[in-house]
């Protein structure tokens, strides 16, 4: 069964709001961040300081820049081995699969159907 899409669509405006944002984030904590994880940060800051209040009270006053230097950068967790994955193309359309080597050798690509076995 083929993952969710995750994709988030946003207009132009708002991505180079999220870009300036970002941006300056990255210059206070002086190391690159990715956009996902950027939202990260902005959505844990998000559940903790605003979201986890009670639905009649105001939310605090903090936004834009300020919000965005408070977030904390994310803390590097250990994460146990899982199964291992191969990026495999498909011979028909040239999608990407990650493959689960795993499960089995054999299988169908998610993007076109067709019928595929690995071969080692």
């Amino acid at each position: 069964m083929p993952e969710e899409d995750t994709t988030i669509r946003i207009s132009r405006e708002e991505k180079q709001s999220l870009d300036m944002a970002r941006n300056a984030w990255e210059k206070q904590a002086g190391r690159r961040v990715t956009a996902g994880e950027f939202v990260r940060f902005l959505s844990e800051w998000y559940l903790r300081e605003v979201g986890g209040e009670s639905k009649g009270a105001k939310p605090k006053s903090t936004s834009g820049l300020i919000a965005v230097q408070q977030v904390k950068p994310a803390e590097p967790q250990s994460v146990s081995p899982g199964p291992q994955v191969f990026l495999v193309a498909c011979t028909r359309c040239g999608g990407q699969i990650g493959w689960r080597s795993d499960l089995s050798s054999e299988g169908y690509c998610p993007y076109c159907g067709i019928y595929l076995r690995l071969r080692g």
